[in-house]
């Protein structure tokens, strides 16, 4: 039965209606939802150095299986004989019976950022407001990844972290910045030692990022050289993708700055704390002393992998809570993260920055 063109009709919202009870005609979480997701892929540091994998787990699943290949070796073909002389012994084969390992990547890390806007307020009638709220939410999410990804970072370059006598897979992978016991400089010799790690690992300074705390970022500008080579703007570009993180060059390595470092704290088993100033023990197996000064990481671009669960990387939902007369704005991410690499040569994907132990 059509119905008679006075009669009101009351939409639930978001379809244009201006009536009274349209309480979401400004307030669409899908539109909200892009802009959340922009906002927090934009905030991320260490997130963005990290291998997005989301695809793998695309059509369902809680864990990916990284393979953990072990280096090959190559041998002469005809050792000291010519070319043109039959092969009188067979080719060597690998013969072994162990099974490559492999890395875990496990999406068990739920986080959200939730906030209730008011009728009275009419927050969702405002842009700006909207805005406001949207770079807040985004950079939640991302900060919480930051800060969990930096602690997988910091536990794998760590001995006995968490006051525990477990050691990360690349404990020892140490490089002095300076050579001043509780200092945040960085020095010229300290550059030549991160320089050195980078080539006794073989590999190519390009694919290395270097992400200070702040204080040790802070000191670059007291390097003559880093200071005049800045002020060209010639590091500025294309190639320079954070947001965040104010990036230039150091030796031709990537330097951008977080304050989302995460550490355990001293002698604790449980408690972490994230500040710009970040302790750990990288310089002996001992249990007692976690409180060497973590200046940064060196990062390579195959050291640490990111997945996200299918349409949770920021999801938006919300609802109307009568009671309060209030529309209730959640946004939630459903990630897991895993480190590669290890103390080894050759395949060294992180290093922590320091100053010498004490």
């Amino acid at each position: 039965m059509a119905l008679a063109p006075t009669n009101n009709i009351a939409f639930a919202g978001g379809l244009t209606d201006t009536g009274v009870d349209a309480t979401l005609q400004h307030f669409v979480p899908e539109i909200w939802g892009a802009s959340i997701m922009d906002y927090m892929t934009k905030n991320l540091v260490f997130g963005a150095l990290c291998q997005d994998i989301s695809s793998m787990v695309a059509q369902g699943g809680d864990t990916v299986h990284l393979p953990k290949h072990t280096e090959l070796t190559a041998s002469d073909t005809y050792g000291a004989q010519t070319v043109e002389t039959l092969i009188d012994t067979p080719l060597a084969f690998d013969d072994s019976t162990a099974k490559e390992d492999e890395y875990l990547l496990y999406l068990n890390q739920a986080i959200h950022s939730a906030i209730a806007i008011t009728d009275v307020a009419k927050v969702q009638t405002s842009y700006d407001v909207m805005n406001i709220y949207t770079k807040k939410m985004g950079y939640a999410l991302a900060k919480k990844i930051d800060q969990y990804i930096s602690l997988k970072l910091l536990e794998h370059v760590s001995y006995n972290y968490a006051g525990t006598t477990t050691d990360g897979a690349g404990a020892g992978n140490t490089i002095d910045l300076n050579t001043t016991h509780d200092s945040y400089d960085i020095i010229v010799a300290g550059v030549s030692n991160m320089m050195e790690a980078i080539h006794a690992n073989d590999s190519n300074i390009e694919d290395w990022t270097m992400v200070l705390t702040p204080k040790c970022y802070a000191s670059l500008f007291k390097l003559g050289d880093f200071a005049r080579y800045d002020g060209t703007g010639s590091s500025f570009g294309s190639e320079v993708p954070f947001i965040s993180g104010f990036a230039g060059k150091l030796g031709g390595v990537n330097v951008v700055v977080s304050t989302n470092f995460t550490s355990w704290d001293a002698g604790s088993t449980t408690a972490t704390s994230s500040n710009g100033t970040p302790i750990g023990n990288f310089s002996a197996n001992s249990v007692d002393d976690e409180s060497q000064k973590l200046l940064g990481l060196l990062i390579h671009k195959d050291a640490a992998y990111i997945a996200y669960s299918p349409g949770m990387k920021a999801r938006v939902q919300s609802d109307y809570h009568l009671p309060s007369l209030s529309t209730r704005f959640v946004a939630d991410s459903v990630y897991g993260c895993t480190v590669t690499g290890n103390a080894t040569d050759g395949n060294k994907r992180v290093f922590a920055l320091t100053n010498p132990a004490s």
